[in-house]
């Protein structure tokens, strides 16, 4: 009777997860592709690790450290992408953060006299601190994240954290069995730590998944009702962005809106999220993708000028916004509109 490893349970349950969050279009891309590629990575791993346990295969331990490598900054990347910060393309944080893993797999398959889990434990380690820093950013720091669903982030951020504080902690464990406790100690080791990783997994997949159909189904539920203070507030709002047009400011934060209103931060905050549905940046971005439509239909700038003018300052971001919000594209609105 052929017994498949454990291991490879993780690699279905993050194959699956890629695939649903390949799937889902309201995600903006950079942010699926990188959570997707680390989940795929992930899902290597799980395959590899199976491979090299159960079956003894060489190519396999080689080849895993390449992959491990990949698995935080990924996830960094990720979740990062859905937050306020991303005013660069995802191409540049690609090329940025990619050289320094595509140099320690280099040096991995180099014939240096270094383990592959010193330059794994180097890279996990970095990312580790970096996505620990997304825990400072708030509800309204996240653009691309509806305020029901920002606690399902942060759980998202949480676990993996815990994941790579895993991947950590069993790199050092690794590194240390092999140096006092000599090769025919790593395996037997391996086995266990694929327990405790699978383990880990299923669990967060058990939890994870029902937090985020109740966050899809819930939709723009708001913890309190809107109060007549919420409301007088929005109009002051609203007529200070139709008239003073502070949307196109592309440095407008909600700290400098609040001050605007001489009202605390929360305040705004609390009265966007009750009577919208939406956080600070999706509103202020609705603002701007209407200053944008009616730029591309009233003149002949070109599509960046228009961009930057109504206050955006990332062409990824204002066509991810641009689609969100009209469901299309502004040269295919243009084009459309030019045809009619």
């Amino acid at each position: 009777m052929v017994t498949l490893p454990l291991a490879w349970l993780v690699s279905v349950l993050t194959t699956i997860a890629a695939y649903a969050l390949a799937q889902n279009t309201r995600v903006p891309f950079p942010a699926r592709l990188f959570l997707c590629s680390f989940l795929l990575a992930l899902a290597a791993i799980g395959l590899l690790l199976g491979l090299r346990l159960s079956f003894d295969s060489e190519w396999a331990a080689r080849i895993q450290p390449l992959v491990a490598v990949m698995v935080a900054p990924t996830a960094y990347l990720g979740l990062r992408a859905l937050a306020q910060e991303q005013t660069s393309s995802w191409r540049n944080a690609l090329l940025w953060n990619g050289a320094p893993v595509a140099l320690a797999q280099m040096f991995i398959v180099a014939p240096i006299p270094i383990s592959a889990d010193v330059f794994v434990l180097g890279i996990t380690s970095v990312y580790l601190f970096r996505t620990a820093t997304l825990l400072r950013y708030g509800a309204d720091d996240f653009a691309h994240v509806p305020p029901h669903v920002v606690g399902v982030v942060r759980s998202a951020i949480y676990a993996t954290i815990i994941l790579l504080g895993m991947m950590v902690s069993t790199d050092v464990l690794i590194v240390a069995a092999s140096l006092f406790a000599g090769d025919t100690f790593i395996l037997p080791f391996l086995s266990g730590i694929s327990g405790v990783f699978t383990a880990f997994i299923f669990v967060v997949a058990l939890v994870g998944a029902p937090m985020v159909l109740r966050g899809a189904l819930s939709g723009a539920v708001k913890s309190e009702p809107p109060n007549d203070g919420d409301r007088a507030l929005m109009a002051a709002l609203n007529t200070l962005l139709t008239e003073k047009r502070i949307y196109t400011d592309n440095n407008l934060t909600l700290a400098r809106v609040a001050r605007r209103l001489s009202v605390p931060v929360r305040d705004v905050s609390n009265a966007i999220n009750r009577l919208t549905g939406e956080n600070f940046s999706r509103y202020i971005n609705g603002f701007r993708i209407l200053h944008a439509q009616r730029a591309l239909l009233e003149t002949q700038l070109p599509i960046t000028e228009v961009m930057f003018d109504a206050g955006f300052v990332s062409k990824s971001s204002f066509n991810t916004e641009f689609r969100r919000v009209v469901g299309q594209t502004p040269s295919q609105f243009r084009a459309q509109k030019a045809d009619a």
